[in-house]
């Protein structure tokens, strides 16, 4: 992938990562299925990526990085705006 800011994935055996050539926005890794991480939100602990869960395909599994991705830039969005208060 070029760091033209364009949106998409960079694809291994083991680890999948979405970016758009500026920032590192989520991966999925495989250790025997596939677990999803959302990278723009922290988990509960706030000690890390929030996880979105276990996943038996890639498709599947990216399709959840790439959902909660954007539900999480609108919610950014609209912050920015002054339409939503995140604390």
């Amino acid at each position: 992938m070029d760091n033209n800011n364009t949106l998409g994935w960079r694809d291994s055996s083991y680890i999948c990562t979405l970016s758009d050539g500026e920032r590192h926005l989520g991966h999925i890794v495989n250790t025997g299925h596939w677990n999803a991480f959302d990278a723009t939100c922290l988990n509960e602990d706030r000690t890390g990526c929030k996880h979105l869960g276990l996943f038996l395909s890639v498709a599947a599994a990216k399709a959840a990085v790439e959902d909660s991705v954007v539900r999480n830039d609108r919610k950014m969005s609209m912050a920015a705006a002054g339409g939503l208060w995140i604390s």
